[in-house]
């Protein structure tokens, strides 16, 4: 097994993956890794008429991304982890995992909102793409009261299925 040297975090400061986050600062602690936090600034589609609005838009996302990045970076120095940062435009799947190649990726660790039927069918699933190609191990972290649900579902000592994803 290669030993896990470069952990990728795909950060949008949600509640979510600040969770992914923390849980990577651990795996990072444990396995005396660099962390590497990604956020990426998905362009909208536009029209020819609102180009103007749109780079504004864009500058103005911009802005509020790169403290928020620097902001998650320092809080993961703060307790001694080494921590890099990348802010990128583009389509986040593609963008993550560009980086994880580019970056020589060991692990990604990345929330998952654990959205399911018609939402995850309108919205996608990052992870999921981020999961199916993805060049190295990827470990989705949910968050807390969607772990709770899938326990409640699942009932009281019936265990998963064999082959059946349990995200914790």
């Amino acid at each position: 097994m290669k030993p896990i040297k470069r952990i990728l975090v795909p950060i949008d400061f949600s509640e979510c993956s600040d969770g992914a986050m923390q849980y990577a600062g651990q795996l990072a602690r444990v396995f005396k890794a660099r962390l590497v936090l990604i956020h990426v600034l998905q362009p909208h589609a536009y029209g020819m008429t609102e180009t103007f609005n749109l780079v504004d838009h864009y500058a103005a996302m911009k802005t509020i991304a790169e403290p928020l990045l620097e902001e998650s970076r320092k809080k993961l120095k703060k307790q001694g982890l080494a921590v890099e940062t990348d802010l990128r435009t583009g389509t986040a799947h593609t963008e993550i995992l560009e980086k994880a190649r580019s970056g020589k990726a060991d692990l990604i660790v990345m929330g998952s909102h654990g959205r399911t039927g018609v939402e995850h069918f309108l919205l996608g699933s990052v992870a999921e793409k981020v999961v199916r190609l993805s060049p190295c191990p990827v470990l989705t972290v949910r968050p807390e009261k969607a772990s709770k649900t899938a326990r409640s579902k699942r009932g009281k000592g019936n265990k998963p299925k064999a082959g059946m994803t349990l995200y914790s």
